[in-house]
């Protein structure tokens, strides 16, 4: 090998160690070296997840509970709707009785059957799913439009849902003496003496209302419906006589006391007994 060579190969292996040398000095970080990547991931993995399901409820939210919302409040509103077209048919055929054309009263019924049928189940349906949307009054009507359905079980039901407690004196009657009529009436609820002790449940009441002529208002009304009902029933005129003569009695003295109106019926009721126990 000549000197040349020699030379060149010292001066080749200088050359790798400052390189090696320059390799193995340690450089100094940038901003981008500075950012704990490993740490971010982990941060991802425990805060983004959450944050990406909290983010997709709200999308659920968005648009499926608060449609659900929006389905709620659609049938609520078609199924108040239905119970406003009840109630017209109802005041219709109340009338209609009121003025003695009970005949012309049940051709109605007769013609509106399928109609109250169809209004009364969307009403029905859409309370059992939303038992909040009515009151009293609505409550009252849909129980209604279920007993001339004969439908007693669900009229029940629905009656049943009103708190008699929370009520005044008059209130806590009618409630009590719709629950009777719907357990007189034929049907899945019938219960003969339930009907009677709603009645009874009823008279103390009486004495809570403050107007004395407000309290023989009322003891007429109850004293109608237990004769009424007790006649269809079929029982004795010894049981219905004295009853017709105490509700004839009470008529008479509201009458006396400016009650024109027979606005219970008790002086055809009346009538009616007294020509079944003559026969």
């Amino acid at each position: 090998m000549s000197q040349e060579d020699a030379n060149q190969r010292l001066d080749k292996i200088e050359d790798a160690i400052v390189l090696l040398t320059k390799l193995s000095t340690p450089k100094p970080k940038t901003f981008w070296d500075r950012i704990p990547t490993d740490k971010i991931r982990d941060a991802i993995y425990i805060i983004g997840i959450p944050a990406l399901l909290f983010t997709t409820y709200l999308e659920f939210d968005k648009f499926y509970l608060s449609r659900e919302d929006i389905r709620l409040e659609e049938k609520r509103n078609t199924a108040i709707s239905r119970l406003d077209q009840l109630q017209d048919i109802n005041s219709e055929i109340y009338q209609l009785q009121t003025q003695g054309d009970e005949n012309v009263a049940f051709a109605l019924i007769e013609a509106k059957r399928g109609q109250i049928a169809r209004l009364t189940d969307t009403v029905y349906l859409t309370w059992v799913e939303q038992p909040e949307m009515l009151k009293r009054h609505d409550l009252n009507a849909l129980a209604e439009a279920l007993l001339v359905q004969s439908r007693t079980d669900d009229a029940l039901r629905v009656a049943s849902t009103v708190a008699v407690d929370d009520l005044k004196p008059i209130d806590a009657i009618d409630q009590q003496i719709l629950k009777a009529r719907i357990q007189f009436a034929q049907g899945p609820a019938q219960d003969i003496e339930a009907a009677r002790q709603h009645l009874r449940e009823a008279v103390p009441l009486v004495e809570e209302i403050e107007r004395s002529g407000s309290q023989f208002l009322m003891q007429e009304k109850m004293l109608q419906v237990r004769l009424i009902n007790e006649a269809w029933l079929g029982e004795p005129c010894e049981t219905l006589a004295p009853m017709a003569d105490a509700l004839a009695e009470l008529r008479a003295f509201n009458l006396e006391a400016g009650s024109v109106e027979d606005q219970y019926q008790s002086a055809v009721t009346v009538r009616a007994v007294r020509s079944k126990c003559r026969q």
